[in-house]
């Protein structure tokens, strides 16, 4: 009796490790786990938002990227950590929401200057039995040290769209991107992301002719910190046209009068004797002319222009007339160069004063005998405002 005994407790404790050895657990409390694949871990500084005088908020912050075992059976994931250097290391984090795609998890409760260590380990809650990652990782927090902000330079008002410029504040070679923010509309303060950059000008294809932008950059170095907005700049597109043709008033009349226009899709090409046109061609021995008409006054700018606007791709070397002067505007005939510009001020239909820039490229005939213009102009909607193309004091 007691040898029969004998011979089933050995039977029963080999039906045991051949169990163990196929990893059933003794008792049923399921499967062995399987330790997570391809742990890394990446140190990184996060951006909150901004203080209401522009300056960063934030945090640094280590995050953790590993795919569950090819075996998986749902299990959790534990997250151990410590500080390189210190004791035990400790359990941070449970992670149940992971998907067959990867885990991840974000330990705030790091500090900068310090090196962390880590490891995940799958875990059978049935047993409390971990699997854990072949090696721990580790990974240095630099110390938050905030690069420069940037030194805003201009905002060109283009047509429908606004192209804004800037330079390195500081520590360039360290700078990785620069991030670009609306701050104003008209009259409505926000703070929204528009995008980024790793050049020094971006373009808002969003912006519309009519209102008024306010822009603000922050600069981000290449450990992600990112340093306090720049300055406000503002801009306000309005509608600009290139290779518009206009006839002088002695070869072809119909043709030779003019009338800025806050909408592309109408002719601003208008009799020379029509009660609306702003101002007409003309030309006689002098040369050819642009001759104020109803109370239009004009003046030219100062020095040649290379182009109507210096927008994005233009060259170093690139000059427009990007503000209405203050003062010397006349009544008379002022005489037209190619590659000059002049700006008219000019009574809109609205009643209010408004300005607007030609710029000259061909002066000469067609076939049909007519003398012409071919010219760029652009039209500042918003009345009162002398930013042409671009922002000023």
């Amino acid at each position: 009796m007691r040898t029969t005994r004998l011979f089933s407790l050995l039977a029963t404790a080999a039906m045991l490790a051949a169990c163990s050895d196929n990893d059933v657990f003794v008792g049923g409390g399921g499967p062995r786990p399987n330790p997570p694949e391809d742990l890394a871990v990446s140190a990184r500084w996060v951006l909150e938002g901004f203080t209401a005088t522009g300056q960063p908020s934030g945090y640094p912050a280590v995050d953790l990227l590993w795919y569950p075992p090819a075996q998986w059976n749902q299990e959790p994931f534990r997250v151990y950590g410590r500080r390189a250097g210190t004791g035990n290391f400790f359990l941070i984090a449970t992670v149940t929401s992971c998907t067959v795609d990867g885990c991840v998890y974000r330990d705030r409760n790091v500090a900068g200057g310090s090196t962390y260590e880590y490891y995940v380990a799958t875990v059978n809650e049935s047993t409390d039995e971990e699997a854990p990652t072949e090696f721990r990782e580790q990974v240095l927090v630099p110390a938050t040290t905030i690069p420069a902000a940037p030194v805003a330079d201009s905002a060109v008002g283009l047509d429908n769209a606004a192209f804004v410029r800037w330079h390195a504040g500081g520590n360039a070679q360290s700078l990785w991107k620069y991030q670009v923010y609306l701050t104003h509309v008209d009259n409505q303060a926000y703070l929204y992301a528009l995008g980024e950059t790793d050049g020094t000008g971006f373009v808002d294809l969003r912006a519309t002719n009519g209102h008024v932008y306010g822009y603000r950059i922050a600069a981000v170095d290449t450990l992600e910190h990112v340093s306090a907005l720049s300055p406000e700049i503002t801009v306000a597109p309005r509608p600009d046209v290139s290779g518009e043709l206009i006839n002088t008033f002695q070869t072809n009349a119909a043709q030779s009068g003019f009338r800025f226009q806050a909408d592309e899709g109408t002719n601003p090409i208008v009799a020379g004797t029509a009660t609306n046109a702003q101002w007409r061609l003309e030309r006689d021995a002098g040369g050819w002319k642009i001759v104020p008409l109803g109370g239009t006054t004009v003046v030219e700018y100062s020095g040649r222009t290379t182009a109507l606007v210096c927008g994005p791709g233009a060259d170093a070397g690139c000059r427009a007339a990007t503000r209405a002067p203050a003062a010397g505007y006349s009544t008379a005939p002022v005489v037209v160069n190619p590659e000059f510009s002049y700006v008219l001020r000019v009574t809109g239909g609205d009643g209010q004063t408004h300005y607007g820039v030609v710029r000259a490229s061909i002066l000469g005939s067609d076939g049909a005998g007519h003398d012409l213009m071919i010219f760029d102009w652009a039209y500042q909607t918003l009345a009162n405002d002398l930013r042409l193309v671009r922002a000023g004091g």
